[in-house]
């Protein structure tokens, strides 16, 4: 791993001249031999086979598999072009990729100059070629400064014919093998100036000196004390390269990085200053902005996420130049599909700036898309846009990347929490925008799930519904209440008053209305008394079960010591309330535990809040069937009555709720995913609005208002794994529709 380096370049004005440069076509031998012996440990996993995957997204959701095909990812349908100097020939054997965050209002394209005849002797004539630069010229000079001798340039406006939709789009399907297998990624924060302090200080800067005083264990942190970087950092970090879904995806892909920032350029001169670092470097501004994250309100999430990145990244790079190394393949997990979803969605596309705005807002959702296929290694390329096709809002997209996860077999595809998507129609699905919240505690890799029972998906002409065979969870407090809750709850209540009055602080979901008179108080007193009776009930054996699994470190296990705090008979209240500082540590980790099962368990993303939601115990016991659904009840599958979890879920429907989990999500790997769906009957008049389906067997109709993680001990677990009898029933679940009117469907 190199050093971390930083110095600034200076380009005068009669250097720069991108007039020598053109774009060619590689042979198609030389772009096998840049992308067949691409850089090691780059490689998609070959885990997914491509035709068979279609096949299954085509069984799956035939109209939506319409506007993609199978990618095979081995870029032969490609056509790579390269800048180079216009005397080179023959092939490059290594290139470097651009990447930069387009700021032009108006797209130019490559065009050719031919001088008129007559200007010329001998009737010659002169072909100039002129390609846009979508960065300032000196900036593009100071990247073309960055090739080695040979080497070519690749960015997409030149590279990519920007007239035809065929080929653009055969290039988002192969965007991975192009900055893959660059030597280096060359990014330009073109949006951003430094200022002269900071030019001054970057050019006496020695980062090891920076290091060393790290390492010395200074008692201020380095970019407290040196205003210039400090600002720099900030700076660099607030370009809004780091906001676009494409750069970001262009800066995972890249095996190497090198940096550039234009500067304030002073009368005096006609030079222009750019501030060029290292990716090694950007790791060491990182690594600074880490160690004094609280100077960054805004942008700390951005901190540890490139931090992580970077890390991983560099660390690769030192093995791969280790001798006689080994490269593995890598590849991310299938089930990290999801919240990557949810994270590229969340960032900016600018679409074709060519299209009308209301036209490029569809594109760029279509290249967000297209981003999140290539990201997870998911060998399905998007096709072109058809004319009858439906729109590309973003949450049509979102359903798109949902049925493909879903035929990929993830299970995350199925546990979504945020809103249910609105679709163009008007309908409102059975799919639920996906989350970075979505997998939340559970352990990874997160297996891929098995179709050992029938799944589905279509539509009754006004919405979809998705056709899968359910496990009904019982509620206990529903069929025989219990009069001794009424105890657990006086007793959680004296605990979180006393907790209260003794000002502890703990996990931000319980500081954070630790005020007087917050707005949030009276709720979140409520919700705190509630969860901790449900424990209380569920007694000592469950919560040091579920304890283990949920809690941050193991430092906040609930040990033997801190379960005999809550749960021994024989200690006094008064006595375990007013303790001493041992037992002010076991209150830190009940507070913890509670907040990790309000924080894990609300989903927030939705809207649910500590006033709509609450702590609901289940069991694997028969649940309460409505009188008015009784006909079209689910089979259900009797076990130990001791079986029980906890779930959060929505008031408005206490009455009338039941909880199931899919058949094909039951097992104890998904034990910590939002699998707990609360179904109310899909019509509350008349019943769940039972019909016959053309085998014959009866279609139960039910609308999914929620989604929860059942919080269940090892035991409860174990037994909603076990295999069940073919139910003889067929389950279908809409999404929610508050305007349905009554015997609309069914």
């Amino acid at each position: 791993m190199d050093p971390p380096h930083v110095e600034i370049v200076y380009i005068e004005e009669d250097q720069v001249d991108a007039s020598s440069m053109h774009a060619h076509a590689l042979s198609e031998k030389g772009k096998g031999d840049l992308f067949l012996h691409c850089h090691p440990g780059t490689n998609p996993s070959p885990s997914l086979d491509a035709d068979s995957l279609f096949q299954d997204f085509r069984r799956w959701a035939p109209s939506v598999a319409q506007g993609f095909a199978p990618n095979s990812k081995d870029g032969r349908d490609f056509k790579l072009r390269l800048l180079n100097d216009i005397n080179y020939e023959g092939d490059e054997t290594s290139y470097i990729a651009l990447s930069y965050c387009w700021t032009k209002l108006k797209q130019e394209t490559p065009s050719r100059t031919v001088s008129p005849v007559g200007d010329l002797p001998f009737g010659w004539i002169m072909t100039v070629e002129r390609f846009p630069l979508p960065i300032s010229k000196w900036m593009f000079e100071a990247v073309s400064r960055e090739r080695r001798e040979g080497e070519g340039l690749w960015y997409d406006q030149v590279c990519i014919n920007q007239e035809d939709e065929a080929e653009k789009t055969i290039a988002m399907g192969v965007m991975d093998l192009i900055y893959k297998n660059a030597r280096s990624v060359i990014v330009t924060l073109d949006d951003i100036l430094a200022g002269y302090e900071e030019q001054a200080f970057l050019n006496q800067y020695v980062p090891q000196m920076a290091i060393s005083q790290i390492s010395s264990k200074s008692p201020y942190p380095v970019l407290e004390i040196n205003h210039p970087l400090r600002s720099f950092c900030e700076r660099v970090l607030s370009s809004i390269w780091f906001e676009r879904a494409w750069c970001a995806h262009e800066m995972r892909l890249g095996r190497s990085h090198i940096f550039l920032v234009p500067c304030r350029s002073r009368e005096d001169t006609e030079a222009h200053s750019i501030i060029r670092f290292t990716g090694e470097f950007f790791l060491h501004l990182l690594s600074l902005a880490k160690e004094a994250i609280d100077l960054f309100p805004g942008l700390q999430a951005r901190i540890l996420s490139l931090h992580q990145l970077f890390v991983l990244k560099l660390q690769f790079h030192k093995q791969y130049n280790r001798p006689n190394y080994q490269a593995p393949l890598i590849s991310e997990p299938l089930t990290h599909f999801i919240p990557t979803i949810a994270e590229i969605f969340r960032q900016k596309a600018g679409g074709n700036p060519r299209l009308p705005e209301h036209l490029r807002r569809l594109d760029a959702n279509r290249d967000k898309t297209a981003i999140a296929l290539s990201s997870a290694n998911i060998p399905i390329k998007l096709l072109p846009s058809l004319p009858l096709q439906r729109p590309a809002i973003e949450d049509e997209c979102l359903r798109q990347l949902l049925l493909i996860g879903i035929a990929v077999r993830d299970p995350v595809a199925l546990c979504t929490t945020g809103p249910p998507l609105q679709l163009h129609d008007g309908s409102i699905s059975w799919l639920c925008r996906p989350t970075s919240q979505d997998i939340g505690p559970c352990p990874q890799p997160i297996p891929l799930f098995s179709v050992t029972s029938p799944l589905s998906q279509s539509s009754d002409g006004r919405a979809e519904y998705v056709q899968s065979d359910l496990i009904f969870l019982g509620l206990p407090h529903h069929t025989q209440p219990m009069p001794s809750f009424a105890d657990y709850v006086q007793q959680a209540k004296f605990y979180v008053d006393a907790w209260i009055q003794a000002r502890i602080q703990s996990h931000p979901m319980w500081s954070a209305w630790q005020t007087p008179n917050h707005a949030r108080a009276p709720a979140m007193k409520n919700i705190y008394i509630q969860t901790l009776a449900c424990c209380l009930e569920l007694g000592p054996w469950w919560a040091t079960d579920v304890s283990k699994r949920i809690s941050a470190t193991t430092e906040l296990v609930l040990d033997p010591e801190a379960i005999e705090f809550l749960f021994n008979p024989q200690l006094p209240l008064q006595g375990m309330v007013h303790s001493s500082h041992k037992g002010k540590f076991f209150r830190h980790k009940w507070l913890n535990f509670l907040s990790a099962l309000i924080t894990h368990g609300i989903r927030w993303a939705s809207g649910a809040t500590e006033r709509s939601h609450g702590p609901l115990i289940v069991s694997l016991s028969s649940p309460p069937i409505p009188e008015a659904v009784s006909c079209a009840s689910p089979q259900y599958h009797p076990v130990s009555a001791t079986a029980k979890a906890l779930i959060f879920a929505p008031f408005e429907h206490s009455k009338i709720l039941l909880v199931a989990v899919p058949e094909v999500i039951k097992n104890t790997d998904y034990g910590l995913l939002p699998r707990g769906w609360i179904l109310t009957p899909f019509n509350t008049f008349t019943g769940s609005g039972s019909t016959r389906s053309s085998s014959g067997s009866t279609v139960v109709n039910w609308t999914l208002q929620s989604k929860s993680i059942v919080f269940g001990e090892t035991g409860f677990n174990d037994a909603l794994a076990r295999p069940r009898s073919q139910s003889q029933r067929c389950h279908r679940v809409y999404g929610p529709a508050p305007m349905r009117s009554p015997g609309t469907y069914g």
